[in-house]
């Protein structure tokens, strides 16, 4: 819910208590579903200038987890619409030189990659930093360095979200996880379609 009288240039500080406010969420209540210190909203809705990781949760949850953004919102806030692709298509392309025609949604974002696109998450092997549905921003025209968490598509196994290093011979990888029940795994570089550092991970503020 937006104010009769909101456009992409209104006040975000207004913006952003209008929406707590509406929503008769207190300053606690509402910094938990942005993912962030009370402090820091209170700072905020007294004029800060919010950095694009807040502007972004914001227009999502405004938008009543409707993943779509206007294109006038998203480049008033300095932003524009990156496809998201569900795991099952990213498991699909093999060649990201252009990304697929059909993807099921879009995402604001701040990357500056043109070549930039969202994945939803499957599974818990990253539990509990990463969750089932949360969205990972890939930066394909970037080299992923060691311990830079990845989205890799291997030739047999498919698509997986890991913790990458590079061993010393520059052949070997090795992917982990943040659950330990899933042990690191060791792949040869030819194994590998494709390997994308992830920029950020938006995550799904409501389970269903």
């Amino acid at each position: 819910m937006i104010p009769p009288s909101s456009s992409p240039n209104d006040n975000f500080s207004e913006r952003l208590r209008f929406w707590r406010v509406s929503h008769k969420l207190t300053q606690t209540e509402a910094s938990r579903q942005l993912d962030i210190d009370r402090s820091y909203l209170s700072q905020v809705e007294r004029g800060r200038n919010p950095g694009n990781a807040l502007r972004t949760r914001f227009l999502l949850i405004e938008k009543s987890s409707a993943i779509t953004v206007k294109g006038n919102v998203a480049s008033a806030y300095g932003l524009r619409n990156l496809p998201v692709l569900s795991w099952t298509q990213a498991a699909l392309t093999i060649d990201f030189s252009v990304v697929p025609r059909e993807w099921d949604e879009v995402v604001p974002s701040d990357i500056t990659d043109e070549r930039g696109f969202g994945v939803r998450l499957r599974g818990d092997s990253m539990e509990p930093r990463f969750s089932d549905g949360d969205i990972a921003i890939l930066l394909p025209g970037s080299v992923p360095t060691n311990g830079e968490t990845v989205l890799v598509n291997l030739k047999d196994e498919g698509v997986l979200c890991k913790i990458m290093h590079v061993q010393l011979d520059q052949n070997l990888i090795t992917l982990s996880s943040y659950n330990p029940a899933y042990p690191p795994m060791e792949r040869r570089r030819d194994q590998f379609h494709w390997i994308f550092p992830v920029a950020s991970i938006l995550k799904q503020l409501r389970r269903v």
